[in-house]
Order: C-alpha cells, then sequence, then structure tokens
C-alpha cells in the first residue's frame, strides 16, 4: 500500500437520482457536505446529514448514499488505510477511522463559526491533489494530519478514544497487530498468549471497543485485501484466496459470497464496469 492509493474531488449533484450505490474502495473516506443533504446508509446504520457534516468511513464498512436535497455538493478524500496508518501512528487520531463501539456516529455538524477554515483546508488538500506537483503526497498526508489535530483538538468528543478506558488500551496494539498481519493464521489463542491478556476478557474487550469481534475483524481484513486485488489486478482467484490469508479457493469464494452477497469474480466484473 502506498501513497499511489489516495483520490480526492469536490463533487456537486444536481438530480435527487444521482445516488452512489454501494461502491468499492478500499482505504479511510472523509466526507464533508457543503451544500444540501443526503442520506447514509454505513453497515447497519441510517443517516440524514445535512450541510456542513464530517464524515468518517473506513476501509471496512459498505456505505451508500442518496442525495435528499440538491444541489448536493461535498468533498471526498480516500486514503490508503495502511499508508495513513503507518505516517500518523497514534491511536487518538486514527480510532476516527478505526474503533466502532456501539454509540459511535459516522458523522457529526461542524459549528458555523469553523466552516470556512474547514473548507479552506479541504479546498487546499483538493487544489494539492489536482496538481500533483514533485513530491505533492508529502505536502497532501501531512496537510490531512494537520487537519485531523484541528478536529481532533475542537471536537474531540467524537472521538471513539475518549471513551475507552486505559484498561483497554492495549486492543488497540492488537488490532495494529492484526492490520499488518492478518494474512498469517491469528487466533484467539495466539493472540492471548502474544500480548499477556485473558482471551476471555480480550474477546470481550476487542468487540466493546471495535465493534467487530476478532474472528469478524480478521475476515473483514482479509476480504478488504482481495477487493484490492480484484479490483486493482487481473490475478487468479486461487492466487488471491492465498495472499488474502484464505486457506483454500473454495473457503474464500464461499466466506466472499457470505459476506458480500456476490461472488468475486462478479465483484470483479461489477466494479470494474462501474468505477466510481
Amino acid at each position: 500500500m502506498d501513497y499511489q492509493n489516495i483520490d480526492m474531488n469536490y463533487l456537486t449533484l444536481s438530480s435527487i437520482k444521482d445516488g452512489l450505490k454501494e461502491h468499492y474502495h478500499n482505504g479511510y473516506e472523509l466526507i464533508f457536505i457543503t451544500e444540501g443533504s443526503s442520506k447514509f446508509i454505513i453497515n447497519n446504520s441510517n443517516y440524514d446529514f445535512p450541510k456542513n457534516h464530517l464524515l468518517f468511513i473506513n476501509n471496512v464498512e459498505k456505505h451508500k448514499m442518496f442525495p435528499k436535497s440538491i444541489p448536493y455538493s461535498r468533498y471526498m478524500v480516500i486514503i490508503d488505510s495502511d499508508y495513513l496508518d503507518d505516517i500518523i501512528k497514534e491511536n487518538e487520531l486514527l480510532s476516527i477511522f478505526k474503533i466502532r463501539p456501539s454509540n459511535f456516529k459516522h458523522g457529526f455538524r461542524i459549528i458555523d463559526e469553523d466552516v470556512p477554515f474547514v473548507k479552506s483546508i479541504l479546498n487546499n488538500l483538493n487544489n494539492i491533489y489536482s496538481k500533483k506537483e514533485s513530491l505533492w503526497y508529502i505536502e497532501f498526508t501531512s496537510t490531512l494530519a494537520s487537519f485531523l489535530v484541528y478536529i481532533y483538538r475542537n471536537y474531540n468528543n467524537q472521538f471513539p478514544i475518549m471513551n475507552v478506558k486505559k484498561s483497554e488500551q492495549k486492543v488497540f496494539e492488537i488490532q495494529q497487530y492484526i492490520d499488518k498481519n492478518f494474512k498469517k493464521n491469528i487466533t484467539l489463542n495466539f493472540l492471548s498468549s502474544k500480548f499477556f491478556i485473558s482471551k476471555y476478557y480480550l474477546s470481550h474487550t476487542f468487540k466493546h471497543v471495535t465493534g467487530f469481534t476478532i474472528k469478524q475483524y480478521i475476515l473483514l481484513k482479509r476480504i478488504a485485501h482481495a477487493k484490492d486485488r480484484l479490483y486493482h489486478t487481473d490475478d487468479d482467484i486461487t492466487t488471491i484466496a492465498l495472499s488474502s490469508g484464505f486457506n483454500s479457493q473454495s473457503n474464500f469464494i464461499r466466506l466472499f459470497k457470505k459476506k458480500e452477497s456476490i461472488t468475486p469474480l462478479k465483484f470483479r466484473k461489477y466494479h470494474k464496469e462501474n468505477t466510481v
């Protein structure tokens, strides 16, 4: 994963019919609505977001969007999750993308007096991305990191880590380990032993903090990696299955279809023909 997996645009939709179907990208997504309003379905959560709302969506969350009032305008930033994780490394900032406790909301309102500054930062990011001058990705990611720091300082009650007890901090270490090693054979017993934590406490706490069981999270990371390979390469299904941590092609196809309601080959065909 690298800086090449960065995308950004500013888009205006003029018709309510111009909704965004459930779509594919393998990265963290940040959206700021500047005009109009929209309905979002993110995993199993439904939201109505008017203008001046800022949204954070991670790379294992399915989502759809439907404009409710037009014109509908928004900034969108997509950045590779591994790339941003390696640059920032701070759990406080990354928690807005990575942690999903039961009370988590994917978006919140930016107060009126902060809106001009937020727009200026996002407009600057959009210019950096559009021009792509030498070493643009360093300027882009440093500007994005500064923006996240600004949001953290002024809206820190929206960051999930603020609600995590000190005794639960080890979950972040374990999540980061899974992020880097999901292709390996990771079990609850293995993690319990490696991180010196009761497997029963780990199982409960990981679910409470991240919103996923350990087994679910590993599967979602593997499927996200497989989607990336299906979309960006012409590798055969067996190669993708094994390189994503699945022990066989048949197991991969079965689990992929169960989770995505579509086979890997049909996913590849659909999303390459319907690029957003």
